[in-house]
């Protein structure tokens, strides 16, 4: 297999108040409606309803997604893609560790190039790059 180069622009907010500067940041960069992408213990511990909150605050309408499994499937894929659509979202946020941003990569891929998450297994197979996406880790040691 040959090498291949990829270049994914990215920006780090890290350190106190890390969350309101990153909700600044969405603010500033036009997004309207955001699809959250995390677990139902986040949701229960009432981690999600904050950053749902933090947006509220900046006139950008969410929605949540808490149906992520560990090592996620195809069908938590596609049913965070299918409340993506049904909400007209133009931006992800990943909520958790490594399982609801996989999830959240994945929606936000095929929300861009359409179709079925398995159409992109293997290398350079979408043709657009993915809807903008907001980590959020909740854990260490996750590297995105």
């Amino acid at each position: 297999m040959a090498a291949s180069t990829f270049f994914i622009p990215s920006v780090n907010v890290i350190g106190a108040d890390s969350l309101n500067d990153a909700m600044n940041m969405m603010a500033d960069y036009g997004f309207t409606r955001t699809l959250i992408v995390t677990d139902n213990m986040l949701t229960k511990l009432g981690m999600a309803g904050d950053v749902q909150k933090a947006l509220e605050e900046r006139n950008i309408f969410s929605v949540i997604y808490d149906g992520t499994q560990p090592n996620p499937t195809t069908e938590n894929v596609a049913a965070g893609l299918k409340l993506l659509k049904e909400n007209n979202c133009d931006s992800v946020i990943s909520l958790g560790g490594g399982s609801p941003h996989d999830c959240a990569k994945g929606i936000a891929l095929v929300a861009a190039n359409g179709g079925d998450i398995r159409d992109y297994e293997g290398v350079d197979r979408s043709a657009k790059p993915q809807l903008p996406m907001i980590a959020i880790n909740t854990t260490g040691g996750y590297g995105l």
